[in-house]
C-alpha cells in the first residue's frame, strides 16, 4: 500500500486542466471565427501534457507524499487561476507586467483599500466559493474512479501521445530570455501559444525586468546631461497640479450634467481660468503617465522616456527651485527603489537630480496636503522662480474615502443613468461625484494661494476613470484590447490653466496665446513642451510644434497611445 502507484488519478489530472483553463476561457480572442476554437484546443492539449507531467512525477512517490504534493501544487495553481479570473472579471486585465509592477510598487494604504474594496466584495467571495466546490467535487470523485496507466500500451495511442508531448516540448523554444525575440519567433511560426496565459506571464516577467533596466537608463540620462540651459522667465512661479482619476465627462466644466466644479466653473466664467477641451492622457496608469509627461520625449518619438533627462532637471539647471508634494507616496515610502505609482523617480539615483524638496507624510484628504505645503512654504519656497508639483489623491478608488463628510453633496437618488444601476451602484457614482466636488475645492484653494503672486497654475489629471459611464463597470482596463468607448472614459481628462492678475499683466502675449489654444487636440506626453514654452527654456529638447499654446503648434493626425493603439 505504501509503494509508488506509478499511475495517475484522472480526476486529479482533470482538476489541474480545469484550473488552468478557467482564465483561458475568459481571455479568448474572437477577432476571427477560428481563433477561439484553435486556441482552446491548443491550451487544453498544452495543459493536459503539463498536468500529466505533474501527475507522473508525483506518482513515483509514496501515496501520502503524492497526496501532499498535489495539495501543495493545486493550492498554487488555484491561487494563480482564481487571481487571474478575478482580474479578468473585475478589471478586464490578466497577469501581466503592469500587474506585477503594481504589486511590487503598491504601499500599505493602497493595499488595504484594494483589499476592502475588491477582495472582500461579493463577486470575489462567490469566485472563492466556486473554487472551493471544485475541490470538494475533486475529493469526492477521486475516490470513486480507477487510476490510469501513465503510458498507453497500444501502439497508436502511444504514438499519438508521444507526438503530442513532442509538440508541447517543442514550444519551450518560445520561452527565450528576450521578450521581443519571443514575440517575433511566435509571429514567424504562427503558433497559438500567444493565446496561452503561461507564455504571456513569462513574457510579462521579462517585460517587468525591462522596467528595472529603464530605471537605470533614466538615472544615466540624468547623470550624463551636461547641456548649458537658459530660461527666459526670471520671476514667475509655476504650479503644476496633477490630479488623479478625473473623468471630465462627469464635470460641468465639460459635458457633465452634474455641478461638480462650481468654483472652477466660476473662474472659467469670469475669464481667469482657461479650460482646454480636447486633452487626453497617453495611458490609463499613473506610472506610465508620470514617466511620459516628465520626459521631453513623446510616445511617437524614436527615444524612450528614459533616454532623455526628465524636465525638472532642466528647470533646476535654469535656476528654478523644484518642489514635489505628493499625497500618494512620501517620506520613507518614497525612499524605496521601486515604490508605487511614481516608483521610477523615487529611485535614489534618479530623485536626487530632479527635486529640491519633497514632503515626508501623506494624508487622508488632499486639503491636508495643501495645508502642509502652506505651512512648509517658508522652508521650501525660494523668493521667486519656484516650480511646484502638487500630486493629489483626487478621485482614486475608494471614492468614498476621497472626501470629508461635509462634501457629500450628491446622493444615490441624484444619479442619472441609462444603465440599470441598483442603489449600491448609484451610490458608488455619487461617491465619485462627491470626490470630484471636493477636488474642485482643493484645486480652487491652491489657485487662491497663488492668486496674489506672480504665478501661473496648470491642472490636469494623470488619467481618467470609468464609473458606470456606458456599461456596468468601474475602474480601468486593458487599453490595448478593450472597447474603443473605454478610451474616451479612461483617457479624456481636464486640462486647465490659470494666470494670476500679476502674471497676466506682465505676460499679455502669453494670455493671448493660451486663450487661442483651448480647442486644440493635445496629449499630456508633450507636457514638457508646454512648460518649456511658458518659461522660455532654451534646450535642444524644446520643440515648439509640440507645445499646444505655441502659434506653431502642429496637432498630430493620430494620437498614438503607449499601448500602440490610436486614440483618434
Amino acid at each position: 500500500m505504501n509503494k509508488p502507484s506509478k499511475s495517475l488519478n484522472p480526476i486529479v489530472w482533470l482538476t489541474y486542466v480545469l484550473l488552468l483553463m478557467l482564465p483561458e476561457m475568459l481571455m479568448l480572442n474572437t477577432h476571427t471565427w477560428w481563433d477561439a476554437p484553435v486556441s482552446t484546443a491548443f491550451n487544453i492539449v498544452y495543459y493536459g501534457v503539463f498536468a500529466w507531467c505533474i501527475c507522473a512525477l508525483a506518482s513515483f512517490a509514496r501515496p501520502k507524499v503524492e497526496r501532499a504534493v498535489h495539495v501543495l501544487l493545486q493550492t498554487v495553481v488555484a491561487s494563480y487561476s482564481l487571481s487571474n479570473v478575478f482580474l479578468l472579471v473585475a478589471f478586464n486585465r490578466h497577469w501581466d507586467a503592469y500587474i506585477l509592477q503594481f504589486l511590487n510598487e503598491t504601499n500599505s494604504r493602497e493595499s488595504s483599500e484594494f483589499f476592502s474594496t475588491y477582495i472582500l466584495s461579493l463577486p470575489c467571495l462567490l469566485l472563492v466559493a466556486v473554487y472551493a466546490l471544485l475541490f470538494v467535487a475533486e475529493v469526492w470523485l477521486a475516490r470513486r474512479v480507477r487510476r490510469w496507466r501513465l503510458f498507453p500500451v497500444r501502439r497508436v495511442p502511444a504514438a499519438l501521445a508521444g507526438a503530442v508531448c513532442l509538440m508541447v516540448l517543442g514550444h519551450t523554444a518560445f520561452y527565450g530570455p528576450d521578450a521581443e525575440a519571443n514575440y517575433d519567433r511566435v509571429a514567424a511560426w504562427h503558433t497559438p501559444i500567444k493565446r496561452n496565459a503561461m507564455w504571456n506571464i513569462w513574457q510579462s516577467v521579462l517585460t517587468y525586468r525591462g522596467f528595472h533596466d529603464e530605471f537605470s537608463r533614466c538615472a544615466e540620462s540624468l547623470q550624463q546631461y551636461n547641456e548649458s540651459v537658459s530660461c527666459r522667465e526670471r520671476q514667475a512661479d509655476v504650479v503644476l497640479i496633477v490630479g488623479e482619476s478625473f473623468n471630465r465627462h462627469l464635470s460641468n466644466l465639460y459635458d457633465g450634467v452634474y455641478n461638480t466644479n462650481p468654483r472652477l466653473k466660476a473662474r472659467q466664467d469670469d475669464g481667469s481660468l482657461y479650460v482646454f477641451n480636447d486633452v487626453i492622457a497617453s495611458d490609463n496608469g499613473t506610472t506610465q503617465n508620470f514617466k511620459q509627461f516628465l520626459s521631453p520625449t513623446s510616445v511617437d518619438s524614436k527615444l524612450a522616456w528614459c533616454d532623455a533627462p526628465l524636465f525638472p532637471l532642466l528647470l533646476r539647471k535654469c535656476g528654478y527651485n523644484v518642489v514635489f508634494y505628493s499625497n500618494q507616496f512620501a517620506g520613507t515610502e518614497m525612499d524605496k527603489k521601486f515604490n508605487a505609482s511614481m516608483g521610477f523617480f523615487n529611485a535614489p539615483n534618479i530623485v536626487r537630480h530632479i527635486f529640491d524638496h519633497r514632503n515626508q507624510q501623506t494624508y487622508d484628504y488632499d486639503m491636508q496636503l495643501v495645508d502642509a505645503y502652506k505651512q512648509d512654504q517658508p522652508k521650501v519656497d525660494a523668493p521667486n522662480r519656484n516650480f511646484i508639483i502638487l500630486h493629489l489623491y483626487g478621485q482614486h478608488v475608494k471614492f468614498a474615502e476621497r472626501y470629508p463628510a461635509a462634501y457629500a453633496k450628491f446622493k444615490a437618488a441624484d444619479v442619472k443613468s441609462k444603465l440599470p444601476l441598483d442603489d449600491e451602484q448609484r451610490q458608488e457614482v455619487a461617491h465619485y461625484l462627491n470626490a470630484t466636488y471636493y477636488n474642485d475645492y482643493v484645486v480652487d484653494s491652491i489657485i487662491n494661494m497663488f492668486a496674489k503672486r506672480n504665478a501661473i497654475v496648470l491642472y490636469f489629471s494623470d488619467h481618467a476613470e470609468e464609473v458606470y459611464n456606458f456599461r456596468l463597470h468601474v475602474g480601468r482596463t486593458d487599453m490595448k484590447t478593450d472597447d474603443k468607448r473605454a478610451l474616451r472614459q479612461q483617457l479624456d481628462i481636464p486640462f486647465l490653466i490659470y494666470m494670476s492678475p500679476r502674471y497676466a499683466a506682465t505676460h499679455a502675449q502669453q494670455v493671448e496665446r493660451i486663450s487661442q489654444s483651448v480647442d486644440r487636440p493635445f496629449m499630456t506626453d508633450d507636457l514638457p513642451q508646454v512648460i518649456f514654452d511658458i518659461l522660455g527654456v532654451n534646450t535642444r529638447y524644446y520643440q515648439p510644434s509640440r507645445s499646444v499654446i505655441n502659434n506653431g503648434y502642429k496637432p498630430r493626425q493620430h494620437r498614438l497611445l503607449q499601448v500602440d493603439r490610436i486614440y483618434d
